[in-house]
């Protein structure tokens, strides 16, 4: 049997969640590893975090990874290392919720003023919950795994391994060392209980949301059209994003993906959800419809000697399938032309009804533009015409004032009379129908 591997998973503290009750300081929900995962090309799958996150429980928590006086990584339980390392900190309730392996770590005061390093841990600690903390605290989780040859992609990474038998050993606290980096940082050797050293494998672990809103050619496609059309995300962050579905989700709950109209979000049982959302134009969003449940796959891949030959099948049988002919008697370069050649078909039919939705839709807005317009000048021809009734004015005239000052003239029922033809004023003369000369008698002669 293959020996098990030393890991090592780099994360960071919120300093949000460290309290302090009496002399015990409490640090919660310390990540260690999330669901499908894939660090150094290995694949760290739910069923397997769920099942090792037991052994997390009552281990140390020391000041850095453990050395012996040779400078040799060792166990955190070795006597040694509890001798030099240990500073009064260890994990507890250790679980996997919410598609993520987590524990808290308890931190006695007094034990850890007792080491130089676990003066410094009280001190940051403590300007955590003072809200002073400029730093975070980095936690490098250290565990044991045995790794088993598959391929196959998981969160957008592909992996040739995966970590199997989890065995937790301790996590510690990095206080001299920084935290995050590249994988070569803190890389060595571990002596284990045989006395035989083996190499250590470091990682770092993002439990930040994916953003998947513009991922792929069609879908940068679909997201270019949406925003055309006034349906768009584009001028909305995605911090701004994530910070509102954040707010809306359930206690205790976990946003793992993103993309450009839902989000997969975990509830901390584990359960995985998609649910819609929609960016209003002031910029918020919000939830809309009720969340359906969800499952995450994971395909296993059997690994073959001959990588080259499998490949190459694979592409005879897509074209093939595809009704290629000749294909036997194709080179491999244009075998892997006429491949390329059939899985840019689809896309291109997507692209071309993408473009006959766009050109459909800029249609229909120029037809709705057209009427609105048509409607327009009807009314304004309308009310021009009435208001040069019986005045010196012409309907162009008024027509030229435009549409809204018109519709003012006609309904402002206080505005001065409309001079008619002639000069006199617009009010009707009550004396028009009356002739003087009707009541003067005539001279006699």
């Amino acid at each position: 049997m293959a020996k098990k591997q030393h890991v090592r998973i780099l994360s960071a503290v919120n300093a949000s969640a460290v309290s302090k009750s009496g002399g015990i300081y409490t640090i919660k929900g310390v990540v260690g590893a999330v669901d499908g995962i894939v660090m150094n090309g290995m694949l760290y799958p739910a069923d397997q975090l769920a099942k090792g996150i037991a052994t997390m429980n009552n281990k140390p928590a020391p000041a850095g990874h453990p050395k012996n006086s040779k400078g040799q990584h060792i166990s955190a339980l070795n006597g040694e290392a509890l001798l030099t390392s240990y500073m009064g900190a260890v994990c507890v309730n250790a679980r996997h919720e919410g598609g993520r392996s987590m524990c808290d770590i308890q931190v006695n005061e007094a034990q850890a003023r007792a080491h130089p390093d676990g003066v410094k841990l009280v001190e940051r600690l403590d300007a955590a919950i003072a809200g002073n903390a400029t730093d975070p605290i980095h936690v490098s989780t250290g565990l044991f795994v045995d790794a088993i040859t598959a391929n196959g992609e998981s969160l957008g990474k592909k992996y040739s391994r995966i970590a199997t038998n989890l065995q937790y050993d301790h996590l510690a606290i990095l206080l001299n060392e920084r935290g995050a980096g590249t994988p070569e940082q803190g890389v060595g050797m571990f002596l284990n209980a045989e006395g035989e050293e083996e190499e250590i494998e470091t990682v770092e672990v993002n439990t930040d949301p994916q953003d998947h809103r513009d991922a792929g050619v069609v879908a940068g496609l679909k997201h270019i059209v949406r925003r055309l059309l006034g349906n768009g995300t584009s001028d909305v962050s995605f911090d701004q994003i994530t910070s509102a579905i954040y707010a809306q989700l359930p206690v205790d709950s976990w946003l793992r993906d993103v993309y450009d109209r839902y989000v997969i979000w975990a509830s901390k049982d584990g359960t995985y959800w998609k649910q819609d959302y929609s960016v209003s134009s002031d910029g918020s969003v919000a939830f809309s419809g009720s969340p359906v449940k969800v499952e995450r796959r994971v395909d296993y891949v059997t690994v073959t000697n001959d990588k080259e030959d499998q490949v190459k099948e694979t592409i005879i049988a897509a074209l093939n399938a595809a009704g290629i002919s000749g294909v036997a008697a194709m080179t491999d370069a244009e075998l892997l032309a006429a491949y390329n050649a059939v899985q840019a078909k689809p896309h291109q039919a997507e692209i071309k009804a993408l473009g006959d939705k766009l050109s459909a839709a800029n249609s229909k807005l120029a037809e709705h533009e057209l009427a609105a317009n048509a409607a327009a000048d009807a009314e304004l021809t309308s009310i021009a015409t009435e208001l040069a009734a019986n005045t010196s004015l012409k309907p162009e005239d008024f027509k030229a004032m435009g549409l809204a000052r018109c519709r003012e003239l006609k309904g402002n029922k206080t505005a001065a009379p409309v001079t008619p033809a002639g000069g006199k004023s617009g009010v009707a003369d009550e004396f028009a129908n009356y002739s003087l000369n009707a009541f003067i008698q005539p001279e006699k002669k």
